[in-house]
C-alpha cells in the first residue's frame, strides 16, 4: 500500500508540476529524481520556430496549441503552458528567413517582421520576458518567468550589409545562423552548392563584427568549410543551435568529428536537434523512400484539392499516416549527447529542440513539455546532476557569457577610441 501511494504520488508530481507522464518503462524513483533536477535547472533551449505560426497564423501565444497544425499541416509543439510544462527558462526564438527570399528579395523584411512579432508576444503576456544576455537568463529563473531571445537563421537576412547586422542586435538578435539551407553571397550551406570555398573575404569580416556586437555564430546548416572557417576567426565561442553529431548519424545538418574537437579550446556548444531525420539513419532513409514512393499520391491529391488548401493537407497528413515509417525514439537524442560528451566534452553539449520547425518529433515527445525525457534519459545514463545542468543550460550560458565578454573587450579599440565602423 505505502509503494502504491508512493508511485502514485510521483505520477501526480510529474502530471500537474510539469506534464509529463513518465515513459512506460520508466523507473518511478528515478523519474522522481529527474523531475527534480529538471525543476531545478535554468533550461536554455536553442532554437524553436513557433515565430512562423505566430507571423502567419496571428498566434497568441497564450492560446492552449495542443491538438493544432501549422498551415503546412504539421502539428504546433509550443504555447506558454506548454513551455512552463517543459521547465523552460530561455528560449530562442527563430528568426527564420526561407531561402526562397535571395530570388523573391524581402528578406530583411521577413526578419523584421519576426522580430515585431516577437516583441509584440512579450509586450502581451506577463509570463514572458525579453532577455539578450545570460544575465538575464538568471534574473528570469528567479522571477519564474520564461525569457525569449532571438536568433537569425539565414545570414541573408542582413543582405550583405554590417550596418544591418548592427541594428539586429540594437534590436536584440543574439546569434545568426550563417545560412540555412541555401548558398549566398558569402556563405556556403550544407547541401547546396559550394561556391564560396566556405567564408568569403565578406563573410569572415561578418564573423569580427558578430564577436564585436557579442552575436553568436551559428554553424547549423552551414558546409564543413564554413565550420571551420568560422572556428578559425572567431575570438568568441561558436553554437550549432540546433544539430546532431554526424558520428552518430551521418547527415550533413550534423556536426562531425573534426568540428567537435575543436571545441575544447573554442568554448563553443553543440545544441542537439530533436528531429529523428537527423538523429538517425533509418528514419531519415525510410522517410526520403517514402517521400519518393508517394510523390505521384501528393501530386494528384494537390490538383484535387487546389482550391481548398486545408482538404489536400488533410488529405496529404492521412497517407502519411496510412504509410508509417520507423521513427526513433527520444532516447537517440541522447545518444548524441553520449558523443558530444565523448568527443569534445560534456561542457559542449545543449538541446537545440527545433520544436515547430519539423514535422514529428521523437516519440513519445509530443512538444516543449515533454523536455523532461531528455532529463530522465540522461540520469538513467548515469549523468550525474552537474552534467545534467550543464547540457540542458549551464553550458549555453557560459558560452553567452564568454561572448559578451569578448564583445565588451572588443567594442573599443587599443586606444580608446570607438571602432571605425564598416558596411
Amino acid at each position: 500500500m505505502k509503494s502504491f501511494l508512493s508511485f502514485f504520488l510521483i505520477l501526480i508530481f510529474s502530471l500537474s508540476t510539469l506534464g509529463q507522464t513518465m515513459p512506460a518503462d520508466a523507473d518511478p524513483k528515478l523519474w522522481a529524481q529527474a523531475l527534480k533536477i529538471h525543476k531545478k535547472a535554468i533550461i536554455v533551449d536553442g532554437h524553436n520556430d513557433i515565430t512562423g505560426p505566430m507571423m502567419d497564423q496571428d498566434l497568441n501565444l497564450a492560446t492552449d496549441t495542443r491538438g493544432m497544425m501549422q498551415l503546412g499541416g504539421d502539428p504546433i509543439h509550443t504555447d506558454i503552458n506548454r513551455w512552463k510544462a517543459g521547465g523552460m527558462t530561455g528560449q530562442f526564438m527563430s528568426i527564420y528567413v526561407s531561402g526562397n527570399t535571395l530570388k523573391t528579395g524581402g528578406s530583411m523584411r521577413r526578419a523584421m517582421e519576426l522580430i515585431d512579432v516577437t516583441n509584440r508576444e512579450i509586450e502581451r503576456h506577463n509570463d514572458l520576458v525579453k532577455c539578450t544576455t545570460a544575465a538575464e537568463i538568471r534574473q528570469a529563473k528567479k522571477q519564474n518567468k520564461i525569457c525569449l531571445l532571438m536568433g537569425i537563421e539565414g545570414g541573408y537576412a542582413i543582405e550583405n550589409s554590417l550596418y544591418a547586422l548592427r541594428n539586429f542586435h540594437r534590436l536584440g538578435v543574439r546569434y545568426m545562423t550563417l545560412t540555412h539551407n541555401v548558398t549566398h553571397d558569402w556563405a556556403d550551406a550544407h547541401g547546396d552548392e559550394k561556391r564560396n570555398n566556405g567564408l568569403t573575404d565578406f563573410g569572415k569580416e561578418v564573423v569580427r563584427e558578430m564577436n564585436r556586437l557579442g552575436i553568436l555564430i551559428d554553424i547549423s546548416h552551414v558546409s564543413d568549410k564554413v565550420m571551420h572557417d568560422a572556428l578559425d576567426i572567431t575570438k568568441a565561442p561558436i553554437i550549432a543551435s540546433h544539430s546532431g553529431a554526424r558520428g552518430v548519424s551521418n547527415h550533413t545538418r550534423n556536426v562531425p568529428d573534426d568540428v567537435l574537437k575543436r571545441l575544447p579550446q573554442n568554448g563553443g556548444v553543440i545544441m542537439v536537434v530533436f528531429y529523428p531525420a537527423f538523429l538517425d539513419e533509418r528514419t531519415a532513409k525510410e522517410q526520403s523512400e517514402r517521400s519518393a514512393r508517394l510523390r505521384d499520391q501528393i501530386a494528384a491529391l494537390r490538383e484535387r484539392y487546389k482550391d481548398d488548401y486545408a482538404a489536400f493537407v488533410k488529405a496529404e497528413n492521412e497517407l502519411m499516416a496510412a504509410n508509417p515509417i520507423y521513427i526513433a525514439d527520444y532516447k537517440r537524442i541522447v545518444d548524441h549527447i553520449d558523443h558530444i560528451k565523448k568527443v569534445a566534452g560534456i561542457e559542449h553539449a545543449g538541446i537545440g529542440s527545433d520544436y515547430d520547425g519539423v514535422p514529428f518529433l521523437n516519440p513519445p515527445m509530443k512538444g516543449v513539455e515533454d523536455l523532461p525525457l531528455v532529463t530522465y534519459e540522461m540520469l538513467r545514463r548515469g549523468y550525474t546532476e552537474k552534467e545534467i545542468l550543464m547540457v540542458l543550460g549551464g553550458n549555453m550560458l557560459r558560452a553567452m557569457e564568454q561572448a559578451e565578454r569578448v564583445a565588451r573587450g572588443t567594442r573599443v579599440s587599443a586606444d580608446g577610441s570607438l571602432m571605425k565602423h564598416k558596411k
